[in-house]
C-alpha cells in the first residue's frame, strides 16, 4: 500500500487569534465546489448576510439553542431535536468568527469570541481545535460537515440512506429538551469517544443546494484526525473496512498548517 500524497493546506489560526472577519455581503450559505468549477476559488467562499443569529449556550449540554435564524444558515449547520435547532462548538466558533451568530450565556450577556476558542480549545465538548481547524477549513471551502454518527434530525425519509451508527441513534432517541436542563445524550456520547484514535470525526459532503437534513444520503468521504505520524497498513485497513466502503479521508494539523491526505491501493508491477 502506498499512500498517495493529495492534499490541501491552509494556515489556521491558533486561538487567542485576533478576532472575527468581517460579515461578508450576501445573502446566504452558498455551496460551490472549486474542485468541481471553473470560476475562480475566491467565488467559493460562504458568504452572509450583514445580520446575526442568536443562540444561548448552555453548559449541561455543551451546545447553544438557537433563539432565532437568520437566512438558511440552518439548512446545513446544525441539529434539529424536538423542533428546536443547537449548534455545536465547532459550529458556534465558525459563525462567531464570521459575524454571523451571536452567543449569549444564561444571562444573556454576550459570550465574546476569547472564551468560545478556550471552549474549543479545552477539548470537552467533542470537538479539539485541531478537528475546529478541519471544520472550518472545508465550511470556507463549501463542503457541508456534520459529526460522524449524530444524525441531523431524528426525522428521516422513508427512501434514505443514512450513516448513523447505532449508539449515537440510540443516545439520540432519548434526547430531551436542552432548555429544561435535562441530559443532553447526544454530547455525553462525543465527550466519551476517544477523539484521538484513527476515528472519522466528521462526515462530508459535496456543496449540494438540495441537501436535507431528513435525507443527507451517503457522505462524499469521512474525516479522520491524524496525530503525529500517518496510520499504519494494518490500522488503515481495520478502519476502512469497519465503515463499508465510504471513502476515508485523513487531516493533519501542524502548528496551525493543516494537510489532508487519502490513501490509496498500488499494485506493483513484477520485476523480471
Amino acid at each position: 500500500m502506498a499512500a498517495a500524497p493529495r492534499y490541501r493546506q491552509r494556515r489556521g489560526r491558533a486561538p487567542w487569534a485576533a478576532s472575527a472577519a468581517a460579515a461578508e455581503d450576501d445573502g446566504e450559505e452558498h455551496h460551490l465546489n472549486p474542485f468541481l468549477s471553473d470560476e475562480a476559488p475566491s467565488s467559493s467562499r460562504i458568504q452572509f448576510r450583514n445580520v446575526a443569529s442568536r443562540a444561548r449556550w448552555v453548559e449541561e449540554a455543551g451546545e447553544a439553542e438557537v433563539l432565532d435564524s437568520k437566512g438558511k444558515l440552518w439548512l446545513t449547520t446544525g441539529v434539529t431535536r424536538g423542533g428546536k435547532l443547537y449548534y455545536n462548538v465547532e459550529e458556534i466558533g465558525f459563525l462567531a468568527e464570521r459575524g454571523a451568530l451571536v452567543l449569549l450565556d444564561d444571562e444573556d450577556e454576550t459570550i465574546g469570541l476569547e472564551e468560545i476558542y478556550k471552549k474549543i480549545a479545552g477539548g470537552n465538548y467533542g470537538c479539539s481545535w485541531d478537528a475546529f481547524q478541519a471544520y472550518k477549513h472545508l465550511k470556507v471551502l463549501g463542503y457541508i460537515v456534520g459529526r460522524y454518527g449524530v444524525p441531523w434530525t431524528m426525522k428521516h425519509s422513508g427512501t434514505c440512506e443514512v450513516t448513523d451508527s447505532p449508539k449515537s441513534m440510540a443516545d439520540t432517541e432519548r434526547c430531551s429538551d436542552k432548555a429544561n436542563g435535562a441530559c443532553n445524550d447526544i454530547t455525553k456520547f462525543l465527550k466519551e469517544m476517544h477523539i484521538d484514535g484513527i476515528y472519522p470525526s466528521f462526515e462530508v459532503h459535496l456543496p449540494n443546494s438540495k441537501f436535507k437534513k431528513s435525507c443527507p444520503g451517503v457522505p462524499t468521504f469521512l474525516l479522520c484526525l491524524l496525530r503525529d505520524k500517518p496510520p499504519s497498513r494494518d490500522e488503515l485497513e481495520t478502519v476502512e473496512n469497519k465503515f463499508e466502503g465510504i471513502p476515508l479521508k485523513f487531516c493533519q494539523v501542524d502548528n496551525g498548517r493543516i494537510s489532508f491526505l487519502s490513501f490509496d491501493n498500488v499494485t506493483l508491477p513484477s520485476l523480471p
